[in-house]
């Protein structure tokens, strides 16, 4: 039979059998001319490409336990099939030019996908749904019936519905299997084994039209709406792919990809230096570094349809994340890389004039004395006055200053600490004693020409927590708190990944909880949020607090510092939501990393990687994962430590030659 009669009889065909018919030897002397694809294809009226009937929801594991449900989804694998038949009959036609081989090779998969459509309709009928009894869709025929190439052709069917369906008939064997449908498993393994030669057709093909297939050349070829996350299925199935063909590189990059449903995406940005930004300073040229080696942290913020603009990590550092369940965004450049596309809403780590310059978007100048410390400490002190007593909250000591006299006056011989309004991570504070030394004096009358600084009681700190606030039309919503870690100079060093009490004393535990400590941080952190509501302001904020020990105990400062922006505490919130084990997330400077004993960075990596990881489902139940690129040049790297408890989480980043910060 000529392959053109026989293209013709499976796609335009409105008699079921001659559809499925295949003869045993194929000729292709007279491929004609091209064609134009007809609207829809020939289907008996029992089975209109537009149903009337409705289309089943997807079975779960748990419906597939009643025999019509498991008949409604063979009902739909025996469409698949069918659609896929007429796609290709489809491509006999509309490139009678391609090479013989090509063709003969379509003809043969035209062959298995209509003894697939046999096989999956029996198995539908023995479980009491006949053929056309459900709805079936069409999206299969919409995204593949008028691309213009051979190559973009197999990329769409081959290497994505195809590709895609390994894993799918994996998942289906497995779920049959566990309702001891023993005849559909048989089924399936056989679709199984056939889809892994029709893969192979596509990458051999694929390769001679594009002289090669790397990722970037498969997901060029693909037309909206479809993307290379079509090609994946609810497990992945890399043995599979290795049998058709697919290099490890290309397999290793699918395994990262998500499916998109083409929403315009949210698009983050790590920008540290706010804060320097708003106070109009220019950031210091040796802390840029920060910029550059954290600034893919915001994909933890971000949704897998999401763009993150930052250089992406290596496939070496995601694949952990992705295995651990830990979406993974797409990464760009710069905006730029955006084209035309829409964005859904711009979420760098804070707004400033710079900011939303770059956005083309308002400034606020409301919003700037949001970063101001010393109108968090006006928050604080009035939201004590209103606070219903608590032996746990402190007594109001310091305050704002607007000359070096009212410093002198405010000081004691104890220590104290001056913070400039616009500051964070440590930057633009310093120690005071009295009486004032030449240092601090000439400190405090450079911030002080701009205006009254903070002055508070340097105190001996016990825990550092911090809550997480989202701002909205409608509500303050308090997202979670979090024990986080500094170093001396304030810079940020890690948090808790649980419980935030795990690993502190009894004692501690026992007073923070009998004062109710989350009771008193809620209230405040709403207060806080609140407050900047009314200046306008809409988005995240990050507060921390602080329990320090005093000769009267312990004591709360419940609003230590208001930060209008993300913070790590929300990344840290972010990344606790994925971990069911307890542990650790560690910044670590590379002097940190050669003081535990490795020569370099990359020691270090080595180290790490050759790890075990355990991960479910439900997210990463042990192991020690990076959570930024460590490249050989980075000054700091974070990194993830968890495990089945705190104890062994501990055990375990002590083992790597670490300690947790100040020794908890």
């Amino acid at each position: 039979m000529e392959l053109r009669d026989f293209a013709q009889q499976v796609l335009l065909s409105a008699d079921l059998d001659q559809k499925l018919f295949a003869p045993e030897v194929f000729t292709d002397e007279l491929p004609g001319n091209p064609v134009n694809p007809p609207a829809w294809p020939g289907r008996p009226s029992i089975l209109p490409v537009v149903s009337a009937q409705p289309i089943p929801a997807p079975p779960t594991l748990a419906s597939l336990e009643r025999p019509e449900i498991r008949g409604q989804a063979l009902h739909t694998f025996a469409h698949h099939e069918l659609q896929a038949a007429e796609l290709m009959a489809l491509a006999l036609l509309r490139f009678p030019n391609a090479p013989a081989s090509f063709r003969m090779g379509l003809a043969r998969i035209i062959a298995d996908e209509q003894r697939h459509f046999r096989l999956y309709q029996a198995r539908a009928e023995s479980w009491g749904v006949s053929l056309g009894e459900v709805g079936a869709g069409h999206f299969f025929w919409d995204t593949v019936v008028d691309l213009p190439t051979p190559a973009a052709f197999l990329a769409a069917l081959s290497l994505t519905y195809e590709q895609a369906n390994l894993d799918f008939t994996l998942y289906w064997k497995r779920a049959f299997a566990a309702v001891d449908d023993e005849d559909s498993v048989t089924v399936l393994n056989t679709v199984y084994e056939d889809e892994i030669q029709h893969v192979a057709h596509g990458v051999r093909w694929f390769q001679r039209f594009q002289g090669g297939l790397d990722f970037e050349r498969y997901a060029a070829a693909l037309e909206f709406p479809l993307s290379p996350g079509r090609a994946k299925g609810p497990i992945f199935d890399r043995a599979g792919r290795a049998r058709a063909g697919l290099s490890a590189a290309f397999v290793d990059e699918l395994e990262l990809r998500n499916v998109s449903r083409g929403r315009p995406p949210r698009v983050f940005s790590f920008d540290p230096f706010v804060e320097e930004e708003v106070a109009g300073r220019t950031v210091k040229a040796k802390m840029r570094f920060v910029a550059r080696d954290l600034g893919s942290l915001p994909m933890f913020l971000a949704h897998k349809e999401d763009v993150v603009l930052a250089p992406r990590p290596s496939i070496a550092t995601l694949q952990p994340l992705h295995r651990a369940g830990f979406p993974i965004p797409e990464f760009l450049d710069s905006a730029e890389e955006l084209g035309e596309r829409a964005v859904a809403q711009w979420c760098p780590w804070g707004w400033s004039p710079v900011q939303a310059k770059l956005r083309a978007l308002p400034w606020n100048p409301d919003h700037q004395v949001l970063y101001d410390k010393t109108w968090a400490f006006g928050v604080k002190r009035d939201w004590q006055k209103s606070a219903p007593g608590n032996d746990l909250l402190e007594d109001e000591r310091g305050g704002l200053c607007t000359s070096v006299a009212h410093v002198e006056a405010l000081l004691t011989a104890e220590n104290w600490v001056a913070k400039a309004p616009f500051s964070s991570s440590g930057q633009h504070r310093i120690r005071l004693t009295k009486p004032l030394d030449d240092r601090g004096r000439s400190w405090l009358n450079r911030h002080l020409a701009a205006g009254p600084i903070l002055v508070e009681p340097w105190v001996n700190r016990v825990l550092d927590l911090s809550v997480q606030v989202d701002v909205t039309d409608s509500k303050v919503k308090v997202l979670g708190l979090t024990r986080f870690w500094t170093a001396s100079n304030g810079a940020y060093r890690g948090a808790v990944i649980g419980a935030w009490s795990q690993g502190v004393s009894s004692d501690v535990a026992r007073v923070v909880h009998r004062h109710g400590l989350a009771k008193q941080l809620n209230s405040a952190a709403i207060y806080a949020g609140e407050r900047a509501k009314m200046l306008g302001f809409r988005g995240p904020i990050g507060i921390d607090a602080m329990i320090y020990q005093t000769v009267d105990g312990l004591k709360l400062n419940p609003l230590l510092e208001v930060n209008p922006r993300n913070t790590m505490g929300r990344v840290a919130l972010a990344i606790r939501t994925r971990c069911r084990g307890h542990g650790a997330w560690y910044f670590l400077h590379r002097k940190q990393v050669s003081a535990a004993g490795y020569e370099s960075i990359a020691a270090f990596v080595a180290a790490v990687r050759a790890l075990p990881m355990t991960a479910s489902a439900s997210g990463l139940e042990s192991g020690v994962l990076f959570t930024s690129e460590p490249h050989p040049e980075a000054q700091m790297v974070t990194v993830l430590c968890v495990a089945k408890s705190w104890q062994l989480a501990q055990a375990q980043w002590a083992a790597l030659g670490f300690l947790a910060p100040d020794g908890v």
